[in-house]
């Protein structure tokens, strides 16, 4: 077992990799009442490889959904029954398994446990998904903001497993068979590619009792890392679509701007600080405070629904600005300017550098009052499990080059595309 001491902010850090190779990390906060638990798989909505075949796209998701429903009983129930909130999601490269609880916290890791390590499919259980999953994607293929979303990273990774929604599509849903589901489990769901993260008034040495007999892998790590791999490189060779026009008859006229930057080259602690630079990159142009973001909304060119995403994993880099608008050429052409204009004069930067790296750190610091914003900042593999702790000593090291120079590094070798949804 590892400890990290963070002694300015009295905590502490302990983890542990397992013998069948399951990451386990803990922040333990005795003065607190309640943990959340997070058990994260390595396997997204881009992960639509076996090593034979293709996959349906929107499988990760359609496990997600499985996992809870076993033979005879519903781990949401059980979750239900010891007084926990439970919850999942699914994004392009993980999927999650979380719960909050204020006692019976032990009861409750072996119910997550159960969750993910023992799978339960059956044919008629796949269909009834289908039908409820179906309606779940329609529903969101009417939401403009959604499509506005997708759609623009569509864009900019198109014809590549990026490209197609999180949930998949009516077709590819339909296809997913028990023998699939069992397959990617295999492949995925390995031990080696799960990591747990825990916050709260527990601590380490009393969780590992849990874990002994924990089932071992079924399938190579070497073959898991090859199929990634292939994701990655379909990703970074797909191309860039530069403009695309929807109708869906909106009362204001929805644009996006995406950018995509460069498959980043660097893992652990340089991952992380490449991923807060470009962050406070960002709010130095775009946040509400900022000089430009006051001057264009001053001039009619951004309102209260401008925002933006930015997304930084192994396999792919993206930023995506929107607003609704009357105007969108004018809006797309503005907030081109003001990131050029960024790159070209960092100095004009220097003002408020300070200010948003101080409003960074302060956002962190409050963060550690929250077991749940704490859990889900305990780190990953890609950053090499940099935490929230270590966040802070990043940023309090950042200086404005270095930001800048993150940034020239995105824009600089980026594609651009522009979504208009009206």
């Amino acid at each position: 077992m590892q400890k990290q001491s963070y002694p300015k902010y009295q905590e502490t850090v302990e983890s542990t990799r397992l013998a069948n190779g399951m990451q386990v990390i803990v922040n333990p906060k005795p003065q607190f009442n309640s943990t959340y638990a997070m058990l994260t798989v390595g396997f997204g909505s881009i992960d639509v490889r076996l090593s034979n075949r293709q996959l349906p796209a929107g499988i990760a998701h359609f496990m997600e959904h499985k996992l809870f429903e076993k033979q005879t009983y519903d781990e949401s129930d059980r979750y239900a029954a010891l007084g926990a909130n439970d919850n999942a999601f699914t994004s392009f490269s993980q999927t999650s398994y979380l719960f909050t609880a204020t006692s019976n916290v032990l009861a409750n890791l072996r119910v997550l446990l159960d969750l993910v390590y023992r799978p339960y499919f059956s044919p008629e259980k796949i269909a009834k998904e289908q039908g409820i999953i179906g309606q779940e994607i329609l529903m969101y293929q009417d939401d403009p903001n959604s499509r506005l979303y997708f759609d623009t990273i569509a864009n900019l990774y198109s014809h590549s497993p990026l490209s197609a929604d999180i949930a998949g599509d009516i077709q590819s849903i339909a296809q997913i068979t028990e023998a699939d589901l069992y397959a990617t489990y295999r492949q995925y769901y390995q031990p080696a590619n799960l990591t747990l993260t825990i916050c709260g008034p527990v601590t380490l040495p009393e969780l590992l009792p849990l874990f002994h007999d924990l089932p071992k892998g079924q399938s190579q790590p070497d073959e898991l890392h090859r199929l990634q791999h292939q994701t990655k490189l379909a990703i970074q060779n797909s191309s860039v679509v530069p403009q695309t026009t929807t109708t869906l008859g909106v009362q204001t006229p929805k644009v996006a701007v995406g950018y995509r930057g460069p498959a980043p080259v660097v893992t652990g602690r340089a991952f992380a600080q490449q991923e807060l630079a470009f962050g406070i990159f960002l709010q130095l142009l775009f946040s509400e405070d900022s000089d430009f973001y006051q001057q264009l909304y001053a001039e009619g060119i951004l309102n209260d629904s401008f925002g933006f995403d930015f997304d930084l994993e192994a396999a792919y880099h993206f930023l995506i600005l929107a607003e609704d608008t009357d105007n969108p050429d004018q809006f797309c052409e503005r907030v081109t300017a003001v990131i050029e204009t960024a790159l070209q004069h960092p100095d004009q930067l220097a003002t408020q550098f300070e200010l948003v790296k101080n409003e960074e750190l302060g956002e962190r610091i409050a963060q550690m009052n929250s077991v749940p914003a704490t859990a889900n900042q305990l780190g990953d593999p890609v950053n090499g499990y940099t935490n929230l702790y270590d966040e802070i000593a990043i940023i309090a090291n950042l200086d404005l080059a270095t930001v800048v120079h993150t940034a020239t590094q995105f824009f600089k070798p980026s594609r651009r595309t522009v979504n208009l949804i009206k």
